[in-house]
């Protein structure tokens, strides 16, 4: 595994003080336009992430399950919801609060009882999410059977295709190389592969962030994903984006960066990415986001409704123009991008992980030798790109 033992201690020690998720909040279901039609994004709770309660990913915070899951209850919200849901989708998205292909998370007999209910659903794609590591036959056939008639899309978070990045980042406690390998089993299954990709990692610039994400994208393609979802990051409750914000080293990126990564792609290749989760779709009563990307006052709201125009249609002309939109914010973002160092800055990532030791009261001896390893890595990195001519 790719892991960082000091990010994993501080994001245990965060997770450890989250709250249990309210009994009352076991299923929910949104319904949007994307794509060229509606999606259907039905969600129920597990025990949770099995990542993320070991010290998991530095943005997320999808739920704290109990440890004692109604599934009947669950179970029987689920049927009723599907009794509602009779129209036809272009996409419908399955989504637990962790990997549907985790048995941990979702059993086997859980998944047989979700088949049952799923026979009714018309959709042009069936999307379930899973990490990379936990790809499985088993899972796949579940995925085969579950809506025979649709096309089957596994989602799965990458956020980038650089391992120090996830490693040193993200926490993501997997490497490149293992999504490479899910793309492989995927395929040989028959069903496709969506790639999620992040926008806004932590420790570096938001101009680094950018490169780095467009040519994450560009690698996932290259190696065989056949969809893209961009996520730019908000920042939750419960997280270490949110430690991070709090102690002034991390904001959310702008909408501006957004489309400024998908401005570096053919039109051909907008048509393999969609953008999902760059607002908080559930409002203040039920998110933990506190804060979300976005731009100015006086142009957000026509920025946002571009925003939904091109996630409904991916007209590749809206990023055209949202790239020449005249707001003075748009032009300081751009001055900003000029004064801001494209690469990871090794010195401020050391000085960060520094000050959040200082808070975490991380031991020293872990401490030194994870900033050790994280410059010996980066080195070999940096060597690397040389080599390969980035």
């Amino acid at each position: 595994m790719n892991t960082n033992n000091v990010l994993r201690q501080i994001t245990y020690e965060i997770y450890k003080q989250r709250p249990v998720m309210p009994e009352k909040m076991r299923t929910n279901y949104r319904i949007e336009r994307a794509n060229g039609g509606l999606l259907c994004d039905l969600w129920f709770l597990t025990v949770g992430c099995i990542h993320d309660a070991q010290g998991g990913c530095v943005m997320c915070n999808y739920g704290k399950g109990s440890g004692a899951v109604h599934w009947d209850k669950i179970l029987g919200e689920l049927k009723r919801i599907m009794e509602r849901l009779t129209l036809e989708f272009e996409d419908f998205l399955l989504t637990p609060s962790g990997s549907m292909l985790d048995e941990r998370e979702v059993s086997r007999s859980m998944r047989e009882d979700l088949c049952g209910i799923l026979k009714g659903v018309k959709t042009k794609r069936f999307i379930i999410e899973s990490r990379a590591d936990t790809i499985s036959a088993e899972g796949l056939e579940f995925v085969k059977k579950a809506v025979p008639d649709a096309e089957k899309y596994i989602e799965i978070g990458v956020e980038s295709s650089d391992n120090w990045i996830l490693k040193h980042c993200i926490n993501k406690n997997t490497t490149y190389e293992m999504f490479q390998d899910a793309v492989r089993k995927i395929h040989d299954a028959g069903m496709h592969v969506t790639a999620n990709i992040g926008l806004g990692y932590p420790f570096m610039s938001e101009k680094a962030a950018v490169i780095n994400t467009v040519r994450s994208i560009r690698d996932v393609l290259n190696d065989g994903a056949d969809s893209v979802v961009l996520f730019p990051y908000h920042i939750k409750k419960g997280t270490l984006l949110h430690v991070l914000s709090e102690n002034g080293m991390y904001s959310c990126v702008s909408f501006w960066s957004l489309a400024e990564v998908l401005g570096h792609f053919s039109e051909k290749e907008l048509s393999k990415i969609q953008i999902s989760w760059y607002k908080d779709y559930f409002g203040e009563e039920k998110s933990y986001i506190c804060s979300s990307p976005g731009t100015c006052p006086n142009c957000e709201r026509e920025v946002l409704k571009a925003l939904d125009e091109y996630r409904e249609t991916q007209n590749p002309e809206i990023i055209r123009r949202l790239r020449e939109y005249p707001c003075s914010c748009h032009a300081e973002w751009k001055r900003q991008m000029d004064r801001e160092n494209g690469q990871i800055d090794i010195e401020r990532t050391e000085k960060e992980y520094r000050k959040l030791a200082e808070i975490y009261q991380t031991d020293r001896q872990p401490l030194e030798q994870e900033i050790g390893i994280m410059k010996d890595e980066f080195m070999r990195r940096y060597e690397n790109e040389e080599l390969a001519g980035k």
